[in-house]
């Protein structure tokens, strides 16, 4: 009841409506209470008027006779003054008082007005209420004024009030624990849903990745939470195996020409090997920088506002791998520099980094004597080859970490292309890959444009 539980809030907000409920009900009968009280005390005032009005009768000389009978009489002569009348002329001059009365109890309404009327009893007996009655068939007319104190008690509304609570209390103190009970036994099963979800999500951990929490039986405002967390759980357990794909690829990348090189090491017979030697580690070299790129590419984040120049990121790598390219006997050529600037979203080293890897792949690709194209124009930069292209079945996969179409034709890792697709997606863009007529494949770096 009083923790900071979800079932705990809800118990307490709904006992608190159903003690406000409660207490507005009270309130509405109390003034419904009070309303039929004030409607009965009005009928019994015209009644008590009409009971003495009928025994009015008019001497000869035209004076009014009142005889009222002993039960009346002894009720309104009764020493506590609780009952009261007067009998009135048209010009409000007292005739007939019980107690003596001289003076009338109220004045008489005018037309139209209310005929009810309350004063407060000099002598302290509380404040009297009374009506103006016309006795029917007076001519002259007659006016017949009947009060009552408040001090008296209204025996039938007392009654009922004085029964009902002495009966009722403890049917409504069952009623009060029943709606408590009902109250915390609906929250509890409101609330289990989330608990069982709670218990199985305490179960899920690295090594049972795959397990989803059910959405059945829920209620529709849960179902979206657990929709969203099943999501989250399936991106995760597939980022769970990349990462295990992807250290289980690093090993055998890195173990293969480890064991190249130590063979050759314990092999070594003279200098002409060094260079082979020198080969071996180049490629090690290159797959740990291109690890090295990877982790940074998975860690890239974009930041508002950054931009980065296509001209320049272009003619920096035309600049970098021209040399490789020529000691391979193929050509580089840039095509576009001269358009001026090209602004996009991103950083410059990440975009060069991104072009490096779709330069150099192109270069792997294209036979000796052929040319690798870097073109520059409309916010991309498209890198052409002159080699046998892509299969259409090939076009995602090439895309993915260790994944090599033609493992025998080149050499690489297979996480050139990743590296630059992750890049592109981070600032925005995209890498597509298609077919430049009579040539090879050609991969295109597109980035959205950014503010110059």
């Amino acid at each position: 009841m009083f923790s900071n539980s979800l079932a705990a809030r809800l118990t307490r907000r709904m006992l608190a409506i159903i003690a406000l409920g409660f207490v507005s009900l009270l309130l509405i009968l109390k003034v419904q209470y009070a309303m039929e009280r004030d409607s009965l005390r009005d009928r019994a005032l015209l009644a008590q008027a009409a009971d003495i009005a009928a025994h009015i009768s008019f001497a000869e000389s035209g004076r009014p006779v009142l005889s009222l009978p002993p039960s009346l009489d002894n009720a309104y002569d009764r020493p506590d003054r609780q009952y009261v009348f007067a009998l009135l002329d048209g010009a409000g001059h007292v005739l007939v008082a019980s107690h003596d009365f001289t003076s009338p109890l109220a004045a008489l309404p005018g037309a139209g007005d209310d005929p009810y009327f309350a004063f407060a009893d000099l002598a302290g007996r509380g404040t009297y209420y009374g009506v103006t009655a016309p006795v029917p068939g007076a001519t002259p007319p007659l006016f017949l004024q009947v009060a009552q104190g408040s001090i008296h008690p209204d025996v039938l509304a007392d009654s009922l009030v004085a029964e009902f609570l002495e009966q009722s209390w403890a049917f409504l103190l069952v009623l009060a624990v029943l709606i408590v009970a009902v109250t915390i036994w609906t929250v509890r099963q409101s609330v289990a849903p989330l608990t069982r979800l709670s218990a199985l999500a305490r179960g899920i951990g690295p090594g049972s990745l795959d397990r989803r929490l059910p959405e059945e039986e829920l209620p529709d405002e849960i179902v979206p939470l657990v929709g969203a967390v099943n999501a989250a759980l399936a991106r995760i357990e597939r980022g769970y195996a990349r990462e295990r794909e992807f250290t289980a690829n690093a090993a055998h990348e890195l173990r293969t020409p480890l064991a190249v090189l130590k063979a050759h090491l314990e092999t070594l017979s003279g200098i002409d090997e060094v260079s082979q030697l020198v080969e071996e580690l180049g490629g090690i070299e290159r797959l740990v920088s291109q690890l090295l790129w990877l982790a940074q590419a998975d860690a890239l984040e974009a930041r508002q506002g950054e931009t980065a120049d296509l001209r320049e990121v272009a003619t920096g790598i035309a600049r970098l791998l021209g040399p490789q390219a020529v000691g391979a006997g193929k050509s580089l050529e840039l095509t576009g520099a001269e358009a001026g600037s090209l602004v996009v979203r991103g950083n410059n080293d990440f975009l060069a980094l991104a072009l490096r890897n779709l330069v150099e792949n192109a270069l792997a690709h294209t036979p000796h004597g052929g040319t690798v194209e870097i073109r520059l124009g409309g916010g991309r930069i498209d890198v052409v080859d002159e080699g046998p292209g892509v299969a259409p079945g090939d076009a995602r996969r090439i895309f993915e970490r260790f994944v090599r179409t033609r493992p025998h034709a080149y050499g690489g890792a297979g996480l050139g292309l990743s590296i630059a697709a992750r890049v592109a997606e981070v600032y925005g863009g995209r890498i597509e890959v298609a077919r430049e007529p009579g040539r090879g494949a050609a991969f295109s770096l597109i980035v959205p444009p950014g503010d110059a």
